[in-house]
């Protein structure tokens, strides 16, 4: 199935002549899903999402996010014909894949996550940068593979290895496909997957995936820096890493009502984990509000304190606690950025 991407990324180093195959296609293709298949994954699972989300793209010139169903036809016509194929219509786990500035959610009843595109790309106002389209490509290919994957397991559950091989297989997948395009661009990636009894949590750079319990955050995911102020990152820059090799990667047993907070750092950024927890402890238990509104009270809350001049954040202590050379050192203000917060509550599978 990756034999394009595969031969793509094992093609450096490689001379033209040997690196060019007139019998390969260039465009993945992948098999259809059929609903009988995705309820056989879904079974296999212990709980699933209820699921939310809500963002602010501050990185465009529209406000208004861009949202794709992965149970649409695209039109081959199209950039999005190279994304992967959509899910039968009526697939009962439907999948969004919603994009906000340079920010990327993808939420569904198995699968939250967030690709954070780098926004060094699109300020080089150079039309083959594009950090957008590589967010959504990588997470809705990883979605993909996943349940591919997840089909041909059933009923055993995913492992560390296989984990590892979406993860590599996704990232050449993307990588490919930009080249085909002559695109540039990469992003952070945080994604919590269900599989069993288990949250499988991927994260690679600085967004934030975080496990709440009885109001308490019981895991949240190390951030991954390369120097100071700048994550880790995959993209078309980082082909000589696959990113298995840089993934923070972990495994966490689950129960049910347990809440599941995946954001990028435009959030993590401005609100204290304190104030995260609080904020959703008033919003869902105190006032019994539900996820779309608790996602939206989070939102309006993260971005008063991004639009504060006057505000102290994790951000600030970040940038104050650095060495003397990087300036004065004596930020203030909130933090001005993408946001994207998907949340979930694990509920018991009913399927």
């Amino acid at each position: 199935m990756f034999k394009g991407a595969r031969n793509y990324f094992l093609s450096f180093g490689k001379t033209q002549e040997e690196s060019i195959d007139d019998e390969d296609n260039p465009y993945i293709q992948y098999p259809i899903v059929t609903k009988e298949q995705m309820k056989k994954v879904i079974r296999n699972d212990k709980y699933k999402f209820d699921f939310s989300y809500a963002s602010f793209a501050y990185h465009s010139v529209s406000s208004v996010p861009l949202i794709h169903s992965l149970s649409d036809l695209t039109d081959p016509t199209q950039l999005t014909s190279l994304l992967p194929r959509r899910r039968p219509h009526g697939s009962p786990a439907d999948t969004l894949s919603i994009r906000a500035g340079d920010d990327t959610m993808l939420v569904s009843p198995t699968v939250l996550a967030v690709a954070d595109g780098v926004s060094g790309w699109e300020d080089k106002h150079d039309e083959h940068c594009s950090a957008g389209i590589w967010s959504r490509s990588m997470v809705e290919t990883f979605s993909r593979l996943m349940t591919e994957y997840k089909i041909s397991h059933a009923p055993h559950h995913l492992k560390r290895r296989d984990i590892d091989q979406i993860l590599d297989d996704s990232y050449l997948h993307t990588s490919h496909l930009m080249d085909l395009q002559n695109l540039q661009g990469s992003s952070t990636l945080i994604l919590g997957m269900l599989s069993g009894e288990y949250l499988q949590m991927v994260s690679i750079g600085d967004s934030k995936l975080y496990i709440i319990r009885d109001g308490e955050i019981i895991l949240s995911n190390e951030e991954q820096m390369v120097s100071e102020l700048c994550p880790q990152q995959i993209g078309t820059q980082t082909l000589t890493v696959l990113p298995s090799e840089v993934a923070w990667i972990k495994s966490f047993k689950i129960q049910e009502n347990d809440i599941i907070l995946v954001c990028s750092d435009g959030l993590s950024d401005n609100l204290y984990e304190s104030e995260i927890v609080n904020y959703i402890d008033e919003f869902l238990n105190v006032k019994q509000d539900n996820l779309k509104i608790v996602a939206n009270k989070l939102l309006i809350k993260t971005k008063e304190v991004a639009f504060d001049d006057f505000a102290y954040t994790p951000y600030n202590e970040k940038v104050n606690s650095l060495p003397k050379k990087f300036g004065n050192n004596s930020s203030t203000g909130g933090k001005l950025d993408d946001i994207s917060i998907c949340i979930g509550k694990v509920t018991l599978n009913k399927l």
